[in-house]
């Protein structure tokens, strides 16, 4: 025990031993090598001189231009632009709507056509033609003249040529059956010798024999020109006849045709002049409208507008002052403190040094 006791060092020979304090420079030299590897890890990208020429080109063109398209003035002057444009395309759209209501509304059905089917059981073949087709509406326009007539498809047989004559009969009927107009007319077949027809049988022989054409005739008889109806009483079905039961027929129809005068005439007959006319007139009027509509009311919501643009680009504004103001301080924060952070690691440096050298 006295031996051990005398291997132990005294005080005064411990003098010179020196415990250094290595937590805090440890810690800073560690985040040091840390930020080293890290910058070392994300190496910065290196642009070769013609790219950075580029861009700076690209730079210099494109800055000008988003100044100026960014800028409150030309912003005002696009707003401004795209509604007079799409109010444009708007009185163009509305003015075609309108002209082809116009036309639908004021320009009638041109024609009536309907089959005829003769009833052979009385003395003269009849026929009863419904022009509602059992709808519960007028037919035709009562401010409008109606030309009526019958197309009677017949063969050029010999007994057609022979019965020379006949008459066509037609009336104009109310729905109670009352007569609103009558006519009769007659007709006959084109005449035809029989050489003639012998000469234009032989013309014909080969689409005769293939069916192509046939050996007959179209009779047109016109019986009641400009027919104008009376709105109380419409006209609801016609009546036809033919005065020969003999007379041979393949088909028939009835026609009745709208006589158009006026107006009307050009809007159906002109109908892209008229349509050019009416839309441009049209749109004369919806433009003087619409100017009378800015004076009165436009212009105030513009300037409502305006001032709203006008409060929202000052805020803006501000904002982005607000930001680099905020964005400066803590640029100068963060030099401050990387200049701290220097002093403390110099003071620390120093001090670890002065303990090295004790």
């Amino acid at each position: 025990m006295a031996h051990s006791e005398d291997n132990i060092p005294s005080v005064d020979e411990t003098d010179n031993f020196h415990v250094v304090p290595s937590t805090a420079s440890e810690g800073d030299e560690e985040r040091e090598r840390d930020f080293a590897l890290e910058e070392q890890g994300n190496p910065e990208v290196q642009w070769s001189p013609a790219m950075l020429f580029l861009a700076n080109v690209v730079k210099t063109i494109v800055t000008p231009v988003l100044k100026v398209v960014f800028a409150p003035k030309a912003q005002k002057t696009l707003i401004k632009t795209t509604a007079m444009v799409l109010v444009f395309l708007w009185i163009i759209l509305t003015s075609v709507a309108a002209y082809l209501t116009f036309y639908r509304q004021y320009v009638p059905r041109t024609a009536h056509i309907e089959p005829i089917y003769f009833q052979y059981t009385a003395e003269e073949p009849i026929a009863v033609i419904d022009l509602t087709r059992g709808q519960a509406y007028a037919p035709l326009r009562h401010d409008q003249a109606y030309d009526v007539s019958v197309h009677l498809h017949v063969p050029t047989s010999d007994i057609n040529f022979d019965l020379g004559n006949f008459m066509v009969k037609t009336w104009l009927q109310a729905g109670d059956m009352t007569t609103l107009a009558q006519a009769s007319r007659p007709s006959i077949l084109r005449y035809q010798s029989k050489s003639h027809r012998v000469l234009h049988v032989m013309a014909k022989a080969l689409p005769l024999l293939v069916g192509f054409t046939e050996e007959s005739q179209v009779i047109s008889v016109k019986l009641i020109e400009g027919f104008v109806e009376n709105k109380s009483r419409p006209v609801k079905q016609v009546t036809v006849s033919v005065s020969n039961p003999r007379l041979q027929v393949y088909d028939a129809e009835l026609r009745v045709v709208a006589d158009f005068r006026g107006l009307r005439y050009y809007m159906y007959h002109r109908r892209i002049v008229t349509a050019l006319s009416f839309i441009v007139m049209f749109m004369v009027i919806e433009l003087v409208c619409s100017a009378i509509a800015w004076k009165f009311f436009g212009q105030n919501v513009w300037n409502k507008l305006k001032d709203v643009m006008d409060e929202v680009h000052l805020a803006e504004q501000q904002r982005q002052q607000e930001e680099e103001e905020e964005a400066e301080k803590q640029r100068a924060a963060d030099e401050e403190e990387h200049e701290q952070q220097e002093l403390d690691n110099d003071e620390t440096a120093s001090h670890d040094q002065e303990q090295a050298q004790r």
